[in-house]
């Protein structure tokens, strides 16, 4: 690792100083413990009732994206989303109002939307068929001009622009897209990072975050197995992807780490090797999170990368949650690691 204990000391100073806005999909996971010991027989179907002994939520999307930011404690989180007139809406607004974000962005559509929420029933420990809301969302051009008008006064106050889209057609009007380029466009000193699952070849001028199958297929190589994927083939791939954009390209490589290239060339670390048990759920949000913080103060492209692979370190050694990164701990992991 180059980058100093002392560094990244100075960097989360800097981070406390630095101004993020999030567009992206908003969600909340929702967890039902069942108890089959509560369960009746119901009088108006004869069906078995399930009973529910326990719930509880948690923010998931673009939603747990600020949450790992909020966890690095930049000087404003601003959030730029559309959710539903709903009770688990309620709650996601509710969960982050409470890490410090700025939902005064945030776009309520009170017909034909659903706040996206993934409900998991537990039964005896065990994950049962998952319940999802949102699936026949349409939004409202009404909704995404609001969104635009919303997203082009705060581009030119912040720092650094994610956009995080993570729910399968969760872009209805392709014209967003476009808008949202000219946004992009009509501010070229801002970084805007792009992690999309779905639109990635849609957006221009923006800065990709990607894995490398991600990567590949944004750059129509035929893939089908990282692990095909020389270092090479994926530095070419890197490098034309940077040509489509003249912006940053970071593509992350699983327990391999992070490789990045830009105007100066290429940059990389290399994976962390823990020896305990691991949980990769969620890590692809924490590194976005730390790029952007370390890319909002500032920083250089390897330490960014270096402060990611770090945060990423923290969070996949959490089991079973979408864990968030610290400074605190990301100082004892790099601390461990010198």
């Amino acid at each position: 690792m180059i980058t100093t204990l002392e560094r990244i000391k100075e960097i989360f100073e800097k981070i406390k100083e630095t101004k993020i806005g999030i567009y992206g999909d908003f969600c909340l996971d929702a967890y039902w413990v069942l108890d089959p010991r509560g369960s009746e027989i119901s009088l108006e179907t004869g069906l078995p009732a399930k009973a529910v002994a326990e719930q509880y939520y948690s923010l998931g999307g673009a939603s747990n994206v600020a949450a790992n930011l909020a966890a690095l404690k930049p000087k404003e989180i601003r959030a730029f989303g559309i959710y539903g007139n709903d009770i688990f809406g309620r709650e996601m607004i509710s969960q982050l109002k409470n890490i410090n974000v700025n939902t005064d962005g945030m776009v309520i559509q009170k017909d034909n939307f659903d706040t996206y929420t993934f409900s998991k029933l537990l039964l005896n420990g065990k994950e049962q068929p998952r319940i999802d809301f949102g699936t026949y969302n349409k939004r409202s051009k009404e909704s995404d001009d609001l969104l635009l008008n919303e997203i082009k006064k705060a581009a030119r106050e912040v720092d650094i622009f994610i956009l995080n889209q993570q729910v399968p057609g969760s872009i209805t009007n392709l014209e967003f897209i476009a808008n949202l380029n000219e946004i992009i466009k009509d501010n070229p000193e801002k970084i805007f990072i792009l992690d999309s699952r779905h639109f990635a070849d849609r957006f221009e001028n923006v800065s990709y975050k990607v894995n490398n199958l991600e990567a590949a297929k944004l750059n129509n190589s035929n893939f089908d197995d990282k692990n095909l994927i020389s270092d090479n083939e994926l530095k070419e791939i890197a490098k034309e992807l940077y040509s489509k954009t003249q912006k940053p390209v970071f593509i992350t490589r699983g327990e391999n780490g992070i490789l990045a290239f830009d105007s100066s060339g290429y940059n990389s670390v290399e994976g962390i090797k823990l020896d305990v048990e691991l949980d990769i759920v969620g890590a692809g949000d924490t590194v976005l999170s730390a790029l952007a913080c370390a890319l909002g103060a500032g920083c250089t492209i390897q330490e960014s990368i270096e402060l990611a692979n770090l945060a990423a370190g923290v969070t996949v050694q959490k089991l079973h949650t979408t864990g968030t990164a610290s400074a605190e701990e990301i100082l004892k992991l790099a601390q461990g690691l010198s």
